[in-house]
């Protein structure tokens, strides 16, 4: 089964984090049942309640993986990052 992986760059999504993971796994079951995933989750360092979240749902779900920078490096240097740490 090929495998899909969706990179989510993050800081300070606390309030939209849970819908951009619950939609991302509702396309999957829907549209795309033939195909396993991955959801990378790259936080540039939030002060909000992202990171704890992030742990919760990679603890939850093997399908996501939490990747934690220790500052902010923005979107692009984020999604590379995650880039290099999927299968």
């Amino acid at each position: 089964m090929k495998k899909i992986s969706i990179i989510s760059p993050c800081y300070n999504e606390e309030q939209s984090l849970q819908t951009c993971y619950e939609t991302v796994k509702r396309v999957f079951a829907e549209h795309l049942p033939d195909f396993e995933y991955e959801h990378i989750f790259a936080d540039n360092c939030s002060t909000d309640s992202t990171p704890d979240m992030l742990r919760a749902l990679a603890a939850q779900d093997p399908r996501v993986k939490a990747i934690f920078n220790s500052r902010n490096f923005g979107p692009f240097r984020s999604m590379f990052n995650a880039l290099a740490s999927s299968s």
